[in-house]
């Protein structure tokens, strides 16, 4: 099974948070349930997720993995990728870019 080759390039935080807060929302999850099921005291850290403030932890990532039946790098995304450079119409990102992208990724790592 032949993954695909990562570039020498840095996360991209904020495409990378506003993909998981559509991976959590298109699963029918809540904050909140995400939050307990991470076991986390507080919501704060899945918003600065979401915001591209921060990244979650490895440990994090695997749970989430598990909850939405992804690997953990799917969760990943790199900076200056040109399948889906975020361009924005009316401060909303075009989904339909990114979601090829990372239906690109799975389809190569299968």
């Amino acid at each position: 099974m032949s993954k695909p080759q990562l570039q020498d390039t840095s996360m991209d935080v904020v495409m990378t948070g506003q993909l998981i807060k559509r991976l959590i929302s298109e699963a029918g999850y809540s904050v909140s349930q995400v939050q307990h099921r991470l076991g986390l005291s507080c919501p704060q850290p899945i918003y600065r997720w979401y915001k591209g403030q921060n990244l979650p932890s490895v440990d994090h990532l695997f749970i989430l993995s598990g909850m939405l039946g992804l690997h953990m790098e799917d969760f990943l995304l790199q900076k200056d990728e040109g399948l889906w450079i975020a361009e924005k119409q009316e401060n909303k990102f075009l989904w339909n870019r990114l979601l090829a992208y990372v239906k690109k990724m799975i389809a190569n790592a299968g």
